[in-house]
């Protein structure tokens, strides 16, 4: 997997996520939106008409949404599934932390420009927002209408090229050639990528919710401007595990243990003269 990861840029992971934690998530923002319906479709179609109507800006829209299913732990329960966190754990160990800030985009049908909104975005790589370049971001669909009604596109082998210049979160120089490809992900698949691939949205026929998160090896100290940013801790290795059951920096000896009950052969300071 790591050598399709330098390759490639990125990994799609079919059926990452359980259908119920999805669902238990669309249901959390159904009903945190107030919409009720007798059928998935019958919500869809009445979230379609509420998002059509907002009058405040996407990100305002979306950042409660995103506060309540971290708050009820669907967030964590999302990187926590097995399939996920073993191949994001493959490319950047067990110490793992992802972004908390606001993480879900909302994408609408006529505002498919990033001069109409912000969330809808040209070609671009995440390291022009400071991300990390050890850093992955993950792309997953939430509410939407089919796979076929314009999801992401990405440049293939892009994140080999480094950094390039940009102006105005365009860029201003790319190659004369190159090859591009159009995700349809359905509920439950979620993409891994390097912060480096370029990549953009589609225009969208519906509505559509999704989860764009970054997500890091809080051990590597490589983060530059993304530290500005707040990130959750989710996952431990083994060795940091130690150093939590250790306690402290001196890793202090015998930190939970009564000693005076559970061993007697333990110096007394008067002995050791």
């Amino acid at each position: 997997m790591s050598k399709n990861f330098a390759e490639t840029g990125y990994i799609i992971l079919k059926k990452a996520i359980s259908n119920k934690l999805i669902n238990e998530i669309k249901n959390e923002i159904y009903s945190f939106l107030k919409i009720n319906g007798k059928s998935e479709k019958n919500k869809y179609q009445k979230f379609c008409k509420l998002v059509e109507k907002i009058k405040i800006k996407e990100f305002d829209f979306t950042e409660p949404i995103f506060e309540i299913l971290l708050y009820k732990g669907l967030i964590k329960n999302f990187f926590l599934e097995k399939k996920f966190i073993n191949s994001v754990a493959h490319l950047l160990g067990r110490d793992l932390a992802f972004c908390s800030d606001g993480g879900i985009t909302l994408n609408l049908p006529k505002k498919a420009s990033p001069k109409k909104n912000y969330l809808f975005k040209d070609w671009h790589q995440e390291i022009w927002s400071g991300a990390s370049p050890s850093t992955v971001q993950i792309w997953s669909p939430l509410i939407f209408e089919d796979i076929n009604s314009g999801q992401m596109e990405i440049m293939e082998e892009s994140h080999k090229w480094g950094h390039i210049p940009h102006m105005d979160r365009k860029p201003i120089q790319l190659p004369k050639k190159y090859k591009t490809k159009k995700l349809k992900l359905d509920y439950g698949d979620v993409i891994i990528f390097s912060t480096l691939l370029m990549h953009r949205s589609l225009p969208t026929t519906k509505p559509r919710l999704s989860l764009p998160v970054l997500i890091k090896n809080f051990k590597d100290r490589n983060h530059i401007f993304q530290d500005n940013r707040s990130f959750k801790i989710y996952s431990y290795s083994e060795m940091t595990k130690l150093e939590r059951i250790l306690g402290n920096e001196m890793l202090s000896p015998y930190r939970l243990k009564n000693v005076e009950e559970e061993s007697k052969t333990i110096f007394e300071p008067k002995d050791i003269i």
